[in-house]
């Protein structure tokens, strides 16, 4: 593989001034030639703040990536929403769809101004056919998202309020925004969401914590104080 020719055809890409970025992460296994056709054949849309990205049940005619910003994936089901991770940038988003019955499962929503990278279904198809070692990438990827809501699926179904709010606060510290002190885009509804808990009784038990001095929280700026509390209540669900 020519990295040189790849490393070109980044700078090419720039140089468009597109804000549509191929993400050199996810696409280094493939070659230059490969990489010249994403190129030509992506475009860019941005979104607002709450601009809905994907909806659930529609088609999937694109793969679709996040070059700039964040985005909540959104699990809508009789009137009720769970949220069930954040995106940030690089992040593909295609989900179990592609190759079965191409729709989506999920929707997405934007969280601030988010510009995104749609390519074609059918190119993304013509890539996986032609690089094995792009579709271990993407498989490798794949099951790794699985196993992930798979460990949703077990807290938000096995675990009492504490612990689903620590596993919330947890995941926006180390995978989110890796700090413990951060600023979230989220409301308290959105946290309440992720946790699977009324808006009421999330905010109760966020007081809770900081009475505490498990964290600190004013507003949407949050600060981790005593993470090994966090954790022993995740642990002990």
């Amino acid at each position: 593989m020519n990295m040189k020719s790849i490393q070109l055809n980044e700078k090419e890409i720039q140089d468009k001034g597109s804000g549509c970025e191929v993400i050199p992460s996810f696409f280094n296994l493939l070659n230059s030639e490969q990489l010249k056709s994403i190129n030509s054949n992506r475009f860019q849309v941005s979104f607002k703040a709450g601009e809905t990205i994907i909806k659930q049940g529609s088609p999937l005619t694109h793969v679709i990536y996040l070059s700039e910003g964040k985005a909540k994936v959104l699990l809508e089901s009789f009137g009720q929403t769970v949220l069930l991770k954040i995106l940030s940038k690089p992040a593909i988003i295609c989900g179990p769809g592609l190759y079965t019955d191409y729709r989506h499962y999920f929707s997405v929503e934007a969280l601030g101004d988010t510009k995104t990278c749609f390519v074609d279904i059918n190119l993304f198809k013509q890539l996986t056919l032609s690089n094995q070692s792009y579709v271990m990438k993407l498989v490798t990827d794949l099951n790794r998202e699985i196993i992930n809501l798979y460990d949703k699926l077990k807290s938000l179904t096995q675990k009492h309020m504490n612990g689903r709010l620590a596993d919330t606060l947890i995941y926006l510290s180390e995978d989110i925004y890796q700090s413990r002190e951060f600023t979230t885009e989220l409301s308290r509804s959105d946290i309440a969401n992720m946790s699977c808990m009324t808006n009421g009784s999330a905010i109760r038990t966020l007081k809770d914590f900081k009475d505490d001095g498990i964290i600190d929280c004013n507003g949407n700026h949050f600060k981790i104080l005593k993470k090994e509390v966090l954790l022993d209540l995740s642990k002990k669900g």
